[in-house]
């Protein structure tokens, strides 16, 4: 925004396909909430550290990203699906999610809302938290 005052609000899908999944807003603030959900795991023995590397491979996919079903694994329903219908409902479910994220935070430009520093700094692990319900 224009206006320093404001916070300047980020959207990210936490995801690498995010045909998967939806934006979730994002402030940098004090004292954020991190969110290991989004996060790839890390190794000891990690193949890209070793030398010669990548002799063998590992499993970077963070929690969010196993749960959208990525690969032909974990329950998600988004196409291609046997369950297409369903996997339609979920992701109108999920856009429906992500509209009221774009109204809360026009609303927080706009000065129509003013949340706590602690909402703000929970916010991104709270969508995260909430989209993974669905799955």
């Amino acid at each position: 925004p224009r206006d320093p005052a404001l916070p300047c609000v980020h959207f990210f899908t936490a995801t690498p396909d995010p045909s998967r999944s939806v934006f979730k807003p994002f402030i940098f603030v004090a004292n954020l909430k991190p969110t290991p959900q989004v996060r790839s795991p890390t190794f000891h023995d990690d193949p890209a550290k070793k030398i010669p590397r990548f002799q063998s491979t590992v499993d970077r996919r963070h929690e969010l990203y196993r749960r959208h079903g990525a690969d032909g694994e974990g329950p998600a329903l988004l196409p291609p699906h046997p369950h297409q219908e369903q996997g339609q409902k979920l992701l109108q479910t999920l856009r429906d999610l992500e509209k009221q994220g774009l109204e809360g935070m026009n609303a927080l430009l706009e000065g129509m809302e003013t949340p706590h520093p602690e909402e703000l700094a929970d916010l991104f692990f709270d969508c995260v938290e909430t989209e993974m319900k669905f799955y």
